[in-house]
């Protein structure tokens, strides 16, 4: 009848799945290492955060985004958001803080930093509206002060005029009380 089949056929596949499994693991393990090394410079940046050192976590965070945006662009970008906002980086800017967030919320919509990142923008927005608020305040205030100061000055001004009128009008006076003295002795002389 024919002859019986052998199983060499059964392993034709199974050579060039394992293949395709070493090789997808060995991806996966080259790429673990290279995560794990952006990881590394994010813990660094957040150890310059603590300790003050602003300008070196922003460097090792852009490192990071320029490196790695996929895998931890957002945690980068939350984090480089917190540095340009926080009050005692001398360099702190909210326009920047804002714009690194508002990428996190949009460019990382599934990020476990988006909703965090949502508060913040939403202070940040605040503290930015509070600070014109401020400045338009300051600027009204500085034109009042001017407008005072000058009025200020007009009243001194006229103050000074008054003193000095109010001592022609007592020098007068006294003229005049000296005047009328003579009068009255030019008027006893002739009289006399």
């Amino acid at each position: 009848m024919g002859r019986e089949r052998t199983r060499e056929w059964k392993y034709l596949l199974l050579y060039p799945a394992c293949c395709i499994a070493l090789l997808l693991g060995i991806w996966g393990c080259a790429h673990f290492p290279e995560k794990w090394k952006g990881e590394v410079l994010l813990a660094r940046a957040e150890t310059h955060f603590s300790k003050g050192k602003y300008r070196a976590s922003l460097s090792e965070t852009t490192e990071v985004l320029r490196i790695y945006p996929r895998s931890l662009g957002d945690q980068a970008l939350f984090q480089m958001g917190l540095v340009y906002a926080h009050p005692k980086n001398p360099d702190q800017d909210y326009q920047r803080s804002l714009e690194s967030l508002q990428r996190v919320i949009k460019e990382y919509p599934r990020s476990k930093f988006k909703n965090q990142a949502e508060v913040w923008v939403w202070f940040i927005q605040e503290i930015m509206d509070k600070e014109r608020e401020i400045g338009e305040l300051k600027q009204d205030g500085s034109h009042l002060g001017r407008t005072l100061g000058e009025e200020e000055e007009k009243v001194r001004s006229l103050e000074d005029q008054t003193e000095r009128l109010q001592a022609q009008v007592e020098k007068l006076k006294d003229q005049l009380l000296r005047l009328k003295e003579i009068d009255l002795g030019i008027e006893k002389k002739k009289s006399r």
